[in-house]
């Protein structure tokens, strides 16, 4: 039987109604003695059914709220995101080529001034730059705004004060070339519900749920403290069996796939013992065509070199990029290690043969979700690994497909056209840039959008000229000044 919770009226009804019937007692008025004292006891009753009620509505993460759903979903390893400025880059440009370097030393504090739909909201750069002599523009400096929230989500273009003038440098003036990103409110108990829900479906590991749902959030971060990127999403690929391709959404919507190459070559193996077949790379996951192998066999020169660009690579070698272990077949003849019992080439190095290696690896993001899927031996707390054992996990950035838009607008009387092309520009480009994987550009979704906002009469888009297909590895972004109204 489901709790049913009492209250006070029907509780003292059946009090009375039990007494009545049960003793010779009659007098159940307003104040008389008998009914007073089955009404402290009813309160007590209906007391105890809104405790329970409350204790029950507690208890579990659907129904809980505030501090409440904090304690329940502390079992299961969870804590509420907190509030979180937003980050960016900033320009100062001086009025004048300058005749010297002239440095910018951090804090250095800039505002976004305030509109219909927020506040001021103030930034501060976190790192030092410089304008070089001759020049009038500096590198983008990092900033972050000094309170957290999603209201500090500003666009770009909207950061064109100086709190103070610069030293050196009266008359500059500021902005910043790309919007502030990663600013957000303290996650609310809606949010926190549907991420346990993620969570909890993930908790079996090697799922579809699991490597979509627990790398949400993930993020990296470089030496100087600042953000790269973050997960905001993610869907799995299935390749081939065995092998599938994670594909990540970069909430800053940088995708910044970025490399590294080895100056030097890395010594992968100082003696092999003999027949020994795999060997492990140190940086993954690597790009796999620009990995070349140099084995030294102790008495053979040259050393045998092993390019994986090479169709001959697969021959003698093959390569797992997500983890970063190469598997050796059997070598050319000069280099083959012999089966001591046959004397036949097998499979395998010599004895005290060398292996050194060159290749790129990736890096940010990529590399930090990667560690999350595969797991790191050395550090199993934080990374403990999330794929099935005997599977390999690829992650990977979609292609981004830039769109380009040309839309025409016909105003209404009394509006100005360029009064209309900054709302319009905004409202395309945040429905491109809002796009999941593979999801299509609908064309007649662009042009209901300008027609939306108040003022205009007519749109016509003149590019593109129907719906763009977006394959199921690509995704659509709107690029700053890829949306053009006129």
């Amino acid at each position: 039987m489901s709790f049913q919770r009492r209250v006070f009226a029907e509780i003292l009804q059946d009090m009375i109604d039990h007494v009545l019937f049960n003793t010779p007692l009659s007098d159940f008025r307003i104040g008389s003695v008998i009914r007073t004292l089955l009404e402290a006891a009813a309160l007590e009753d209906d007391e105890a059914y809104f405790q329970m009620a409350q204790l029950l509505r507690d208890f579990s993460f659907t129904s809980a709220t505030g501090v409440e759903l904090d304690r329940r979903l502390e079992d299961f390893d969870l804590v509420r995101e907190p509030a979180a400025p937003a980050l960016g880059e900033l320009v100062i440009t001086a009025p004048r080529p300058l005749l010297r370097d002239t440095p910018l030393i951090a804090p250095i504090t800039v505002y976004a001034d305030e509109t219909p739909d927020r506040a001021r909201v103030d930034f501060v750069t976190t790192g030092n730059g410089l304008i070089p002599a001759g020049r009038t523009a500096s590198s983008p400096l990092p900033i972050v705004a000094t309170v957290p929230g999603s209201v500090t989500n500003v666009p770009a273009g909207a950061i064109q004060f100086l709190r103070s003038p610069i030293p050196g440098l009266e008359g500059a003036t500021c902005t910043n070339p790309i919007s502030s990103f990663g600013g957000r409110d303290a996650e609310s108990d809606d949010d926190l519900r549907a991420r346990a829900r993620r969570h909890i479906r993930a908790l079996p590991r090697g799922t579809v749920a699991a490597l979509e749902g627990k790398v949400i959030g993930v993020k990296a971060w470089n030496d100087a403290g600042a953000l790269l990127g973050q997960v905001s999403s993610a869907h799995l690929r299935e390749t081939q069996p065995g092998e599938s391709t994670l594909f990540v959404l970069d909430a800053t919507n940088l995708f910044a796939q970025s490399t590294e190459t080895l100056v030097q070559p890395e010594v992968v193996l100082g003696a092999a013992t003999a027949g020994q077949r795999h060997v492990r790379l140190r940086h993954v996951p690597i790009v796999p065509a620009t990995l070349r192998l140099i084995i030294q066999t102790p008495g053979v020169p040259p050393a045998l070199l092993l390019a994986a660009n090479d169709p001959a690579f697969a021959s003698y070698a093959a390569l797992d990029d997500t983890t970063g272990v190469v598997t050796l077949g059997t070598l050319p003849p000069d280099h083959a290690y012999r089966d001591p019992r046959t004397g036949a080439a097998a499979p395998g190095l010599r004895a005290g043969a060398t292996v050194n290696a060159t290749y790129a690896f990736y890096t940010g993001l990529v590399a930090e979700v990667q560690r999350v899927i595969n797991g790191d031996e050395d550090d199993r707390f934080r990374y403990p690994g999330w794929k099935a054992a005997g599977t390999r996990v690829r992650v990977r950035f979609p292609s981004v497909r830039q769109i380009d838009v040309r839309l025409a607008l016909t105003p209404k009387e009394g509006f100005a056209r360029s009064d209309l092309a900054s709302p319009v520009t905004a409202a395309v480009e945040a429905y491109i840039n809002g796009l999941g994987l593979g999801a299509e550009v609908v064309l007649a979704r662009m042009v209901a959008l300008a027609m939306d906002v108040a003022g205009v009469f007519d749109a016509t888009a003149l590019l593109p000229t129907g719906n763009v297909v977006i394959l199921e590895d690509e995704i659509a972004r709107a690029p700053r000044g890829s949306v053009i109204v006129q």
